[in-house]
């Protein structure tokens, strides 16, 4: 008998499910939603619900590749970054492999080789240290073998990002040690005129994630997508036969509608983030219970608690009924999670909130 496939329980996606009647949720991840009518566009009564390309509509991957600077040939369209993670996983890793993964990190990226049966090396970084990449420990771990090594970049929970140099300094040691780098690119467009190379451009060993949903606020619409060799996306694919089939043709379409508007999706995001770094860096002040720096770029930070974080988000869920995403979530139990990207008025709310909490616990 085989080995038993058995994935870690999606904790973090199930709690928000828990927590939907809170007044104020401040742990998003996502850039303030977008509704389906300010594209003031109407959908074209010929769109054909019967039939889509397995591999997503060329139109759509060219814009896409655009944005990774490479070819269309190296673009599969997936039902959002999540389904590419386990496609990805799916067709490289075996029981026993060892995957080195980045933390902290967004739980699916470290919980689908878990669940296929690899040896999940975690490799640290700390807060103290400006979550600072070590690559010297990832080859130092890489020579001991491995499969895949998994981060995200921009990161999340940290938005911390991974340079042009550590890109390259991680495609060598994959070379070196036979593995292959898979990256999660969902959040990279957001550090915007500092944003990271695309590690599309680094070589064959180099497989990126991204999507629609966060930059744009449409995190229902699950158009997401691989980058990566075209022989390794014909084994990805024969996966994804079997997970999805095909994509959603409307979802592909709105998908296509946001693309073509990316440039002003990035300066929405942008004004947005701009107002809520002021409000979050103020809030801090007042709150010294609180290690961090709030982050140039990107949509979230994770503050280092001095006080317990397991009391304070019950505590905040029960009496202020405001949500905060727990460091565990992400692998590490005295941090938590709070988003940038939301309205402006709820977020100073929900930091009152924060606030009070902390003082009650002091």
């Amino acid at each position: 008998m085989g080995p038993r496939v058995d994935f870690p329980y999606f904790e973090h996606l199930h709690y928000y499910d828990q927590v939907r009647d809170a007044r104020l949720n401040i742990s998003y991840s996502n850039v303030r939603e977008f509704t389906f009518g300010e594209f003031r566009r109407e959908l074209p009564k010929d769109l054909d619900l019967n039939w889509a390309n397995t591999n997503g509509p060329e139109r759509l991957r060219k814009m896409i590749a655009g944005r990774h600077g490479t070819r269309v040939d190296r673009v599969l369209m997936t039902t959002g970054a999540t389904e590419g993670n386990f496609v990805v996983n799916a067709s490289m890793v075996r029981p026993g492999d060892r995957v080195l993964v980045d933390s902290p990190i967004y739980s699916p990226l470290r919980d689908v080789p878990t669940g296929l049966g690899a040896q999940v090396i975690r490799i640290p970084r700390a807060c103290d240290d400006g979550w600072r990449l070590d690559v010297n420990r990832w080859r130092a771990e890489a020579k001991a073998g491995a499969r895949l090594l998994v981060f995200a970049n921009l990161g999340n929970p940290t938005s911390a990002a991974v340079s042009r140099t550590e890109i390259g300094e991680v495609a060598e040691i994959a070379e070196e040690s036979e593995a292959y780098v898979l990256v999660d690119e969902t959040f990279r467009e957001l550090a915007f005129e500092r944003r990271p190379p695309s590690v599309a451009q680094f070589g064959p060993r180099m497989i990126a994630l991204s999507t629609i949903t966060k930059v744009c606020g449409l995190g229902t619409l699950r158009a997401g997508w691989i980058v990566a060799e075209p022989n390794l996306l014909e084994r990805f694919g024969r996966i994804k036969d079997y997970t999805s089939g095909g994509n959603s043709a409307l979802g592909q379409l709105v998908a296509s509608w946001a693309l073509e508007r990316w440039e002003f999706f990035l300066r929405r995001a942008r004004r947005i983030l701009t107002r809520n770094r002021k409000v979050v860096r103020e809030a801090l002040a007042e709150m010294p219970a609180l290690q961090t720096e709030v982050p140039p770029f990107g949509t979230v930070l994770f503050p280092h608690s001095l006080v317990d974080v397991g009391t304070l988000a019950d505590a905040l869920l029960k009496r202020h009924k405001t949500v905060i995403a727990e460091g565990r979530f992400f692998g590490m139990d005295d941090h938590f999670r709070l988003g940038l990207g939301g309205d402006m008025d709820e977020l100073r709310r929900g930091l009152g909130n924060l606030r009070k909490a902390l003082q009650s616990a002091a």
